[in-house]
């Protein structure tokens, strides 16, 4: 009884969290392949899982079901350790992936000094950082850019066939796809079926492409647990959650459509898609109920949205 009492605490491991934890360090760092070594201590020095070592993160974590914004949960608490530690180029990436794409910019027009734009893996994380933006021809600019220092970077090509296929030049981007799958280890595997997750999974190393993964999943075979195992790669994009929203409302589930693309404008006011599709999904809706009261918030927010921007 008394070694119950005043005997010392045990320390268990939630192994669920140090899962979520161990793979949103990867993607912080921007490290696919491999683990993130690490250790955290207590105050006497003894060694600690992430659950102990981030206890506030943790706690919060417990009551989010989304696997990106648990991520964030870990990419903030991280940040106090590790954020000085890492490369300019990795911490764009961090608020890319992160949903914060404007603020990855203003840590570069901050920042940035000119030997980065001379530094490949900082103009392939712009160049991404420029496409989550909608800013496709800055995009194809750095990408070519960091490809004349390495011209099989990966990180580049996807940056640059991603912002090609959505200036309609859809022959140059899918052979730069192809190349990329060429190159990759997928000639290494010794399976007979691969299926669209595992090439796109960032884990995996060998096309983390929104836009190739809305290449792949729009197709009527795709089912609706495909799509959100692929958001969970790429909710951080809006080109890939308003195809998913797209999907939705074309295969007879206008609410939830409609919620994910309005949930899109409300992330990313400045991508143009969404934004015009959101208005025009609530004008249909409204004159197919006979209403005219339908999301009226929403719409006023749309409407200033497409009048500030001239669309």
């Amino acid at each position: 009884m008394f070694k119950r009492l005043f005997g010392k605490k045990k320390i268990v491991e939630d192994k669920a969290f140090t899962s979520d934890f161990d793979d949103a360090l990867k993607r912080y760092f921007g490290v696919p392949t491999g683990r993130i070594e690490y250790e955290f201590k207590d105050k006497k020095g003894n060694v600690i899982p992430p659950s102990y070592a981030f206890e506030g993160a943790y706690n919060e974590w417990k009551t989010i079901q989304s696997i990106w914004d648990r991520r964030s949960v870990i990419f903030s608490a991280v940040d106090e350790i590790y954020l000085h530690e890492m490369s300019n180029a990795q911490i764009i990436n961090r608020f890319v992936i992160d949903r914060y794409p404007e603020k990855a910019l203003s840590f570069s027009d901050s920042y940035a000094v000119d030997a980065d734009f001379e530094n490949v893996d900082f103009l392939a994380s712009l160049a991404k950082c420029h496409f989550f933006l909608s800013n496709y021809e800055e995009s194809i600019s750095l990408a070519k850019k960091a490809l004349e220092i390495e011209n099989d970077h990966k990180y580049a090509q996807i940056a640059l066939a991603d912002s090609l296929h959505l200036t309609s030049k859809h022959d140059e981007a899918h052979e730069i796809y192809e190349d990329i799958l060429k190159n990759s280890k997928l000639k290494e595997w010794d399976k007979e079926e691969i299926n669209s997750i595992e090439i796109i999974d960032f884990n995996n190393d060998i096309l983390n492409s929104s836009v190739y993964a809305v290449g792949l999943l729009s197709n009527d075979l795709t089912d609706e647990a495909t799509w959100e195992k692929a958001a969970e790669e790429f909710y951080h994009c809006p080109y890939f959650r308003s195809q998913h929203a797209f999907w939705l409302l074309k295969n007879d589930q206008s609410l939830r459509g409609m919620a994910k693309l309005m949930s899109c404008t409300q992330e990313f006011p400045w991508f143009k898609d969404a934004i015009i599709n959101a208005k025009s999904g609530i004008l249909q809706f409204r004159e197919q109920m006979g209403t005219n009261d339908l999301w009226e918030d929403e719409l006023k927010y749309l409407s200033e949205i497409i009048e500030k921007n001239n669309w």
